[in-house]
């Protein structure tokens, strides 16, 4: 694994997927306690089980679980191709600029969602998404050529 981490493409994907990792730990886990602190819960258990009645979704919380879905949907992504990227020999700057700049995106793209800052949150989200989209052609060509 050391002869692994020696490679800096390898270093800094392996840096990045620790962050989104973080992330998507820390978002669960944010969404668990605001169910808690402030009764959002969805299922009726739940509501029982701390002598409660079902009310409406909190917004919050649906806001906070709306964000971290979006990770869901994007950062196993990147962790499929950028390893696969990385693997693959790619560049080590274009490796950085990719990898980082999809990490970034990430965390603006939260801290925009729960701020509710439009457009940011969708001009961030598309310069995620084209470093993200940059990955799979960059390793295409990396493999046909």
């Amino acid at each position: 694994m050391a002869d692994l981490l020696a490679d800096p493409t390898l270093r800094v994907f392996a840096i990045c997927a620790a962050i989104l990792t973080l992330k998507l730990v820390f978002m669960v886990t944010l969404i668990g306690v605001l169910r808690n602190l402030r009764g959002g819960h969805l299922n009726p258990e739940d509501y029982r089980f701390r002598g409660r009645t079902p009310g409406p979704p909190d917004e919050l919380v649906e806001r906070v679980r709306r964000a971290h879905q979006n990770d869901v949907e994007n950062i196993p992504v990147f962790l499929a191709v950028g390893l696969l990227f990385a693997l693959s020999g790619g560049s080590p700057t274009v490796a950085w600029w990719v990898f980082v700049v999809f990490t970034a995106s990430r965390l603006l793209h939260t801290v925009f969602y729960l701020a509710a800052l439009q457009p940011w949150r969708s001009v961030i989200f598309a310069v995620g998404s084209v470093a993200l989209g940059v990955m799979p052609v960059l390793l295409i060509w990396r493999t046909i050529r």
